[in-house]
């Protein structure tokens, strides 16, 4: 009997569940490596463990605290000496990170497009700045990279606001002195960053920026980087934290690992022995990004594709019986199913993708002209002056205008403490940046949606042309036009524009449709009788009966316009956007929480000026007296 209890101890051992039965929770961070080699982790746990699996998404900082506090037990991606959160929760030792998951570590830099050094002969492309080698040149070529928002200035391209490279690239900035030549522009998000990049490849323009691999642009494109300083690790450390005499240092080559929350490292002995072994050739990683950005696929798809395509890779990784539960499990003999089932394969994405790319080869330059000459007689001036109008001046007019609007005295007091406040917590200038966008915004809308309503309240044919158009406008999500006027006119405040004007004109077109359509046939029919002409007709009688209706769709026009303003911080539209993005990606609760509040006492008070200018001049008049009794 005890000889049949020892001989069943391996077998029982076999059967422990993996982590005791619990999911085991993945991160699915917000770059393509990470998904990919989360992916991979995912099904070789599955089918070579039998562990039940849970992908949570989320932003670095929202996944690494997770992670130090085990409500996560594995990030995929871990970049040493770039998060505080991880060291501080390694020390703790709540959390481990191990393995080497890149072979001879991740790159990271100042880069250029190799066209800009060396030119590029099947493009016809000349070299532009063939001795620009170090940091120490781009000084004289502030010109070839020139911001168009700061003609003076070139443009360098940081990282998205709140992530750690953002961080270090600022202060990099500052040990050069590089400040007074060049613009430090924040892309908004890592997508943003790649689109920007790539417009600017596909034609071979001059763009300065910081990149990293693994990548698939590093597959896709040649770049040059630009020389740093050699590396010391106590500048690096200083440059990192922010913390003691800055001094100057090459980017660390960052070793990546694989976070593991201690319990769950515990618990799981095996596990962790496999993570260890884990290791990707620097080639191979960038393939598999860029083969997931370009054909748009799943990371889920891809980890399958390299799971079947190099066994010999992985194998490696695992012990021999857990290669084998995992070769049964996946069956990667088997090609994977082509078909969709009844479903014919009808996607139109690289269709559109083509003709996007196409259309930025070759009026690319042309639409970024355009983009210029809104960007410098617009949305500079207004932005320059909104920002040079003194605040007392600014408050003044907010409690003139709200007063004559309303007549209600708390109100206007109401409002114009609150601007105050937005200023005493440092977001003034933020705030302007972010009128003076949803202002320009707004005008155009008029300027475009009010004909339009007018001409297709007396066309029904018009109507029946627009209905569907302004249906789909105002069902597509906000970020969808993000997207291609991303491509189309780069990052900053144009896109924002566009994208702004055609999320936000709709409710315009309708409301004015509709107020026009709502004007009194008998009135109409009077006007005639005494032989308005059309024109008469339209300035005198239906416009001003309509008004009210035409405000609404103003004021909802205006709501949206800076709904979508928010949004487009996105792709570096700046303003108070910024800092609730940052917010989100460092999980900085207060910086967010300070300027949500802001956006949300900037857009109560459009809307309850806006609201009262809307009404009748005859109800605002008998308001007033009702209140005068």
């Amino acid at each position: 009997m005890c000889l049949l209890g020892l001989a069943s101890l391996p077998a029982m051992a076999q059967q422990t569940p993996c982590n005791a039965g619990h999911p085991v929770k993945l991160a699915d961070q917000t770059w393509e490596s990470a998904t990919f080699t989360m992916h991979v982790v995912k099904a070789l746990l599955e089918t070579a463990y039998g562990c039940k699996t849970e992908v949570v998404p989320g932003t670095p900082a929202a996944t690494e605290s997770a992670l130090a506090q085990n409500d996560l037990q594995i990030i995929a991606e871990i970049w040493s000496g770039r998060s505080p959160i991880i060291e501080k929760a390694a020390k703790a030792g709540d959390v481990r990170v191990v393995g080497d998951t890149l072979q001879g570590g991740a790159q990271q830099g100042w880069y250029v497009p190799d066209y800009v050094v060396h030119g590029d002969s099947t493009r016809g492309i000349e070299a532009v700045a063939p001795e620009l080698k170090s940091w120490r040149d781009l000084p004289r070529y502030k010109q070839l990279f020139r911001d168009p928002e700061d003609p003076s200035k070139g443009r360098f391209l940081n990282c998205p606001s709140g992530w750690v490279c953002e961080q270090t690239n600022s202060r990099l900035l500052e040990i050069h002195e590089l400040n007074d030549d060049y613009t430090n522009f924040r892309a908004g998000t890592g997508a943003a960053l790649d689109s920007a990049i790539s417009a600017a490849y596909d034609r071979g323009v001059p763009i300065l920026f910081y990149y990293w691999q693994p990548a698939g642009l590093m597959a896709k494109y040649k770049f040059a980087k630009v020389e740093q300083d050699a590396f010391n690790q106590e500048c690096w450390d200083t440059i990192v934290s922010g913390q003691g005499t800055l001094c100057s240092s090459d980017f660390l080559t960052a070793k990546l690992g694989i976070g593991v929350s201690t319990p769950f490292a515990q618990a799981n002995p095996e596990i962790v022995a496999f993570l260890e072994r884990l290791s990707f050739q620097a080639p191979l990683l960038n393939k598999m990004v860029l083969d997931m950005t370009e054909s748009r696929a799943e990371g889920r798809d891809i980890a399958t594709r390299f799971l079947r395509d190099n066994p010999d890779i992985w194998h490696a990784w695992l012990p021999a019986d857990a290669a084998a539960r995992a070769d049964a499990a996946l069956d990667l003999t088997q090609p994977t199913a082509a078909g969709r089932g009844i479903f014919p394969d009808w996607s139109v994405a690289e269709f559109v993708n083509q003709r996007l790319v196409a259309i930025v080869k070759h009026y690319g330059e042309s639409l970024r002209k355009v983009s210029e000459v809104i960007l410098t007689k617009v949305l500079l001036p207004v932005e320059r002056l909104m920002q040079a109008i003194p605040a007392w001046l600014f408050l003044a007019f907010v409690a003139v205008l709200s007063w004559h609007g309303t007549r209600k005295t708390l109100p206007t007091i109401l409002y114009v403490i609150c601007l105050y406040a937005i200023g005493a917590v440092g977001l003034w200038d933020k705030l302007m940046q972010t009128f003076s966008l949803v202002l320009v915004s707004t005008v155009f809308s008029i300027i475009v949606g009010i004909p339009i309503g007018i001409l297709a309240a007396g066309s029904k044919v018009l109507r029946r042309v627009l209905t569907p158009v302004l249906d789909v406008m105002q069902t597509l999500p906000s970020f969808v036009y993000l997207i291609p006027v991303l491509m189309l006119f780069g990052l900053g405040k144009v896109p924002a524009l566009f994208a702004t004007i055609i999320y936000a004109i709709p409710p315009l077109i309708r409301l004015t449709i509709l107020g026009l359509h709502q004007v009194d046939r008998n009135v109409m029919e009077a006007a005639q009788s005494f032989g308005v002409t059309r024109w008469q007709m339209l300035l005198r009688v239906t416009l001003p009966l309509a008004r009210p209706s035409i405000m609404a769709g103003i004021n909802q026009t205006t709501m949206m316009a800076l709904a979508m303003v928010v949004v487009a911080s996105m792709i570096g539209a700046r303003g108070l956007g910024e800092d609730v993005l940052a917010g989100i990606q460092t999980l900085d609760v207060g910086r967010g929480l300070q300027a949500g509040v802001a956006i949300v006492i900037l857009a109560i008070i459009i809307d309850r000026i806006t609201q009262a200018y809307g009404r009748p001049r005859r109800r605002r008049q008998a308001m007033r007296q009702q209140e005068g009794k």
